[in-house]
Parts: C-alpha cells; sequence; structure tokens
C-alpha cells in the first residue's frame, strides 16, 4: 500500500547494499570493465563513509533518552526515487540505552552477515603428526586437532565472525551432515592418498556429497576433477604452459628407458595422488630400466603421468600462488633440501613468503582464469570459480610453467599474508561473489 511504513532491519539494508556492489568474477576483463568496477568500489567507499560520518554526528546530537530506528517506505529498493529520499530517522524514547550504543548496535547488525553452521572437513588427528611439525616452521603445530594450525586460522577467524565451525573427518555419514551444517568447506583430508583404497573412497563420498544439495567448497565436480592430474592436458589444451605431461592410461605400457633416453631424467607420478605420495624421480637410464616392472605394476592399478625432469626445480625451487575466488592473495616460495626434488616442507624442504616474480604472477593469473574453459574442455560442462586453489608453478629458463593446480585439499598459508584468512572468510559469506559460471 502508498505511504505504509515498515520498519526495515538495518542489517537486511546493508547486506542487501554490500552484495550489490560485491565485486563479480570476470576472468578476462575489458578496460571498460575494470574502470566500471573501480567507479563502483569508490561509490561504494563513499557511502560506507557517509554512514559512519552520520554515526558520529547522531552521537553528539541526539538525547540520552531518545534513539533513532531507520525505517522506508513500502517498496524500498523499487522507488524510482533516489534511496535516500526513501529513508528516514523516526524517533522512540527508551529508558535504558544511548544513542550511541544505539546506532553503533544497528550498525553492527548492517555489517554481520547471518551465522553459518560450517563444517570443515579434514582427517584424523592422528594424520596430523606426518605434516607437523617441520624444520621450517618447528613451532607451527595443531592446537586444536584435527584442525591442522593452518586451517585453525581460518577457524578462529570463522567463530570471531559469529559463526558456529566444526570438524568433519572425511567419511562421515553424509545424510547426517545435511541436518548439522549449511556449507562444508573441503580443507584438508589428507590421509585419502594412503592408499588405493582410500583414495577410492574419498571419491565415492565426493560423489555422495553432490546427491545430498549440501553447500560443498569446492565444488565437487571441479573436485574430482583436480583430484586427476591429467588436468594439466586440458590446461595445455586451452593455451596454458604446462610442465610437459604424457599420460599412460590405466592398463597400457610404456618404455620408460626410452623416455630417459630422450629427457636425460623422468618424473612418474600417479595421476590421482597428493603430497608427493608415489612420486619416483628416474635419474637415468639404469634406474629406468629397473623401476619397469614396478611401473608396468603400478599402471594395471591405475594411470600415471611421465614426464622429464626439470632440473630448475633444485635451483629456482617451485612458487606456490594462493587464489580465493579467482583473485591472486599471496606467494609462497619453496625449495628442496641439498640433493633433493621435493620441496614439501616436511620432507624437508624450505619456504618463504613474498609475492611471485611477474612472470609467474601473470601464468597464476592466467590458469585461474583458465579454469572454466579448462574444464569444460574434460566434458563441455560449466562450474563455478573455486572458492580456493593454489596454483604451483616452476620458472625455466623458456618462462613460467604450470606444475599443478590444486583445488581439493592445498595447505593455503593463510599466514603467509595478514588478512587473508578474513577475506576468505568473507567470501564464505557473501558466496554468491565469487560463483560467476564459465561458458559450455
Amino acid at each position: 500500500m502508498p505511504g505504509r511504513q515498515r520498519i526495515v532491519p538495518v542489517g537486511e539494508v546493508f547486506h542487501v547494499l554490500d552484495r550489490a556492489v560485491a565485486r563479480p568474477m570476470i576472468f578476462e576483463k575489458s578496460e571498460d570493465d575494470v574502470a566500471f568496477l573501480r567507479v563502483l568500489d569508490e561509490t561504494w567507499q563513499v557511502v560506507s563513509l557517509s554512514i559512519f560520518a552520520l554515526v558520529a554526528m547522531l552521537d553528539q546530537r541526539l538525547s540520552e533518552k531518545s534513539h533513532w530506528a531507520l525505517s522506508s517506505v513500502s517498496g524500498f529498493g523499487t522507488n524510482p526515487e533516489p534511496a535516500a529520499s526513501a529513508l528516514r530517522l523516526t524517533h522512540h524514547s527508551i529508558q535504558h540505552e544511548s544513542p550511541r550504543a544505539t546506532f553503533l548496535r544497528s550498525l553492527n547488525q548492517m555489517i554481520t552477515p547471518p551465522s553459518q553452521r560450517i563444517g570443515i572437513v579434514t582427517s584424523g588427528a592422528e594424520k596430523l603428526a606426518d605434516y607437523f611439525p617441520t624444520a621450517a616452521e618447528p613451532d607451527f603445530v595443531p592446537t586444536e586437532p584435527p584442525f591442522t594450525p593452518d586451517d585453525q586460522l581460518l577457524v578462529d577467524e570463522l567463530r570471531r565472525r559469529g559463526h558456529q565451525v566444526s570438524a568433519v573427518v572425511w567419511g562421515a555419514e553424509t545424510s547426517r551432515l545435511t541436518d548439522r551444517f549449511e556449507r562444508l568447506i573441503i580443507r584438508s583430508p589428507w590421509d585419502y592418498m594412503d592408499s588405493d583404497e582410500q583414495r577410492q573412497g574419498f571419491l565415492r563420498w565426493l560423489e555422495q556429497l553432490a546427491a545430498t544439495g549440501l553447500v560443498v567448497e569446492n565444488e565437487p565436480q571441479v573436485m574430482l576433477w583436480l583430484m586427476d592430474k591429467s588436468y594439466l592436458l586440458d590446461f595445455a589444451a586451452v593455451g596454458v604452459p604446462i610442465v610437459p605431461t604424457q599420460l599412460i592410461p590405466v592398463g597400457e605400457s610404456f618404455d620408460l628407458e626410452t623416455f630417459v633416453e630422450q629427457h636425460v631424467a623422468a618424473v612418474i607420478k600417479p595421476a590421482v595422488s597428493a603430497a608427493g605420495a608415489g612420486l619416483e624421480f628416474l635419474p637415468d637410464r639404469q634406474a629406468a630400466r629397473e623401476f619397469q616392472p614396478e611401473f608396468a605394476a603400478r599402471c594395471q592399478r591405475g594411470a600415471q603421468l611421465v614426464q622429464p625432469f626439470l632440473p630448475e626445480i633444485q635451483t629456482n625451487g617451485e612458487w606456490s600462488l594462493v587464489y580465493f575466488g579467482g583473485e591472486y592473495s599471496h606467494g609462497i616460495h619453496k625449495l628442496p633440501a641439498s640433493g633433493q626434488i621435493m620441496v614439501h616442507a616436511e620432507r624437508g624442504g624450505s619456504l618463504r613468503f613474498a609475492d611471485p616474480p611477474a612472470v609467474l604472477r601473470e601464468l597464476g593469473d592466467r590458469t585461474a582464469a583458465a579454469i572454466p574453459r579448462a574444464f569444460a574442455h574434460r566434458g563441455g560442462r560449466s562450474c563455478r570459480m573455486p572458492l580456493y586453489l593454489r596454483i604451483d608453478v616452476i620458472e625455466t629458463a623458456t618462462g613460467g610453467l604450470l606444475s599443478e593446480c590444486e583445488g581439493v585439499e592445498p595447505e593455503l598459508f593463510f599466514r603467509a599474508r595478514s588478512g587473508s584468512a578474513a577475506r576468505f572468510a568473507k567470501l564464505i559469506e557473501n558466496g554468491a561473489s565469487y560463483t560467476s559460471c564459465g561458458r559450455n
């Protein structure tokens, strides 16, 4: 009814506006896109500052026995008049609350999204002993198992923001999870690669999760794709430079000695693996010849990847670039121990927190933007931009090469950049802002 008044919850107004101006993910931004988004961001900053200025003014002028409630005419948000003319302040008498306390409480409601019940998916607490502590970070240890110490930073941030957060050990009965949680974040189920049976069990569990309708991050179909390292060939197909990779399908044979003769040395990986599990380094033809029977047996159990060894891994190391909602957050530079090729800290590698060289940052951005096209290349489907990615790249004499794109259980190194856990938490709260879809 025209002119009918209703009280608008202040939190509702601010949350809708915040969601409305949240910057969407545009995979390939034109100059006009960038300019438009910059103006939008700057406009919202002005609006926010104006609200805080209003708080200060009211704090000075309102009496101790009154406060103001934000109200509007019916149809706020669709009225053709400016939003400011659709809002008014209505005076109410109160007995026990100062105007400052009242307004700041309302303002807090504006900027605080509704509480969520969030499950952080991890492995059993006993698995953490395989990873923590490390020589690189001897004091970085779990404080609330089974959360990893890195995931703990996210858990603490989410709880600080009012959410209910609990650990979920993967394999839990999926039908019961829908009653307990509104959202699951797959984070550190690191024991799924301990055996072929565990790997298959985790794959089945992800498929069951997808069927429940529960919000799961990352999207199960994307995780299932990224669990099989043959996705590298999908990235190559859409123009992303990768470490040269040959896929040996299950049941097929391949002559390792001939490959090593052509490439000097080789690295063998199961197509489905993580944290270096099952990796084999073949430094020469003799090593290749001796490993051939074991390799043949592996090929009967599952697909394998064969790659030429890149000596730069021992000198330049590997860079891990972390992306939230498709946008770069921070970088980690990893080096293997002397004489080794694996950069993992739990295997003796070292790490430092820094932004990568420009050429590698460009490759990381290019890889993140290519996710929808690479995913579509596999089966013609579309996908959301993943909530999180860790893109591992190697710098070579000919440029950067994609080594891995991890979107299932990578350590995200929240400790590498102050505020990264808060940024991640905000993306969880405003999930629609990073869910732009790829094209079929």
